[in-house]
């Protein structure tokens, strides 16, 4: 990942206090993440920066879209994202990541670069399975002609592997 310098916060030169900042995500940014599944999106980035003697209390608060790859038919749709997360960075000897919320910076240190922070938080607001959003009849509007290929190689056994079989004790019970 490269530095992205437009996200680099200089807090040496801060008061001690709340500051706010703002910044405008677009296709550029995502290209800077080599592995990126995302390539394409518009977000706002809403951050509040706390500064403290021995901490940085950093609110982000992010919104937009960005366009993913559907997982059932492969065709890319847009997926509205609106997150919330706080990172805490405490000033230390050792540079380390106490969680996922609260780092270590080395105490000499006077700015931070977020970027990183900004596309974990992106990624990590994706749901596990990424799908298209249901129409108004409650069936995906996935590509069609993908769903109806999918249809076509799906074997008897397919279907009943999606079956749980501890219903069959409760299925039986229904039949007495």
């Amino acid at each position: 990942m490269k530095q992205i310098r437009e996200f680099t916060i200089s807090f040496g030169g801060l008061n001690v206090g709340k500051h706010h900042f703002e910044y405008s995500i677009d296709n550029s940014f995502f290209e800077n993440f080599e592995y990126s599944e995302i390539k394409t999106g518009k977000l706002k980035v809403e951050l509040k920066l706390e500064k403290k003697v021995n901490m940085l209390i950093l609110d982000f608060k992010i919104n937009g879209t960005v366009n993913v790859p559907c997982d059932r038919c492969l065709d890319n749709f847009d997926f509205n994202i609106s997150a919330e997360n706080r990172l805490i960075a405490k000033f230390g000897t050792k540079i380390f990541e106490e969680s996922d919320e609260v780092i270590v910076i080395n105490e000499s240190d006077n700015q931070i670069n977020i970027a990183h922070y900004i596309y974990e938080y992106i990624v990590l607001s994706l749901p596990y399975k990424l799908v298209h959003p249901e129409n108004n009849n409650g069936t995906p509007s996935c590509n069609p002609e993908i769903i109806s290929k999918l249809n076509e190689h799906l074997t008897k056994e397919d279907i009943e592997d999606d079956f749980d079989p501890r219903w069959n004790i409760l299925k039986n019970l229904n039949n007495n």
